[in-house]
């Protein structure tokens, strides 16, 4: 039997709305049961090589991970009772850095009995090169034969695009004839502000031994200038040679 013009009109509107209602359970599944893939899900997925790590993600998978290398760690000796701890740390993750990190100093007199412990947190730059100083360390009246330096815990790496952080350039380089004081210049030609860098400064003899640190944390305008002097009032140990070099490093702020 034919329909009426009525009934027709009727069942194309019971038509329409089975398909909206199909349309909106389809979406609602898809959302629940087909979510695209992203590093925050806690899943393995996508192309990650690990839960929310590798792969595309910034976040470096702990297993793939390289642990920073410790080069070299000393103390020095800045007044009567005050010493200055410097280590230098070796990334072997190009283009990752850490956030955070927590390190410790440990000084030890000359029967290996611990002086005293200095405890800091850390951000490790997508850089290679890594000092690390502690300034003012008090010891008393006993005097620092060896220096321990160690991370506290693992660091969690990520990937940091160049484009996001800033390092300037240091220019004019001076110093003292006895090198008791240093100086430069550091330029930020870029067109973002670098904040925050920490300029560290390492005095070296003519055997390649580090003889004095220091460190200042500044920040540069962009297409502007700033200076950075360190100054050691108390002279600088030269019984291993005279001092020949003077490195001065900027770790840039991620």
């Amino acid at each position: 039997m034919a329909l009426s013009w009525s009934g027709r009109r009727q069942l194309m509107y019971y038509g329409v709305a089975a398909i909206v209602a199909l349309v909106f359970v389809w979406g609602v599944w898809n959302s629940f049961f087909n979510t695209a893939p992203t590093c925050f899900d806690g899943k393995q997925n996508g192309d990650e090589t690990g839960v929310d790590c590798g792969g595309s993600c910034a976040l470096l998978c702990q297993d793939q991970a390289r642990a920073p290398t410790v080069l070299w760690s000393r103390a020095f000796r800045t007044g009567a009772s005050s010493y200055t701890a410097a280590a230098y740390i070796e990334n072997n993750n190009p283009g990752a850095g850490a956030r955070a990190v927590q390190y410790s100093f440990q000084l030890f007199d000359a029967n290996n009995q611990l002086i005293v412990e200095r405890d800091g947190t850390m951000d490790l730059p997508p850089v290679v090169d890594i000092p690390v100083i502690e300034t003012g360390i008090n010891t008393g009246t006993r005097a620092v034969a060896r220096t321990l330096f160690a991370f506290s815990a693992v660091p969690v790496w990520e990937k940091v695009p160049q484009q996001n952080y800033v390092i300037p350039a240091i220019t004019q380089p001076q110093h003292a004839a006895d090198y008791s004081s240093l100086s430069a210049t550091i330029q930020n030609s870029s067109l973002s502000d670098a904040q925050n860098i920490t300029v560290a400064a390492i005095l070296y003899d003519e055997s390649g031994t580090a003889r004095a640190a220091s460190k200042s944390v500044i920040t540069v305008p962009k297409r502007s200038n700033a200076p950075v002097v360190f100054t050691w009032p108390f002279g600088v140990d030269t019984s291993g040679g005279p001092i020949v070099k003077a490195e001065i490093s900027i770790l840039p702020s991620f």
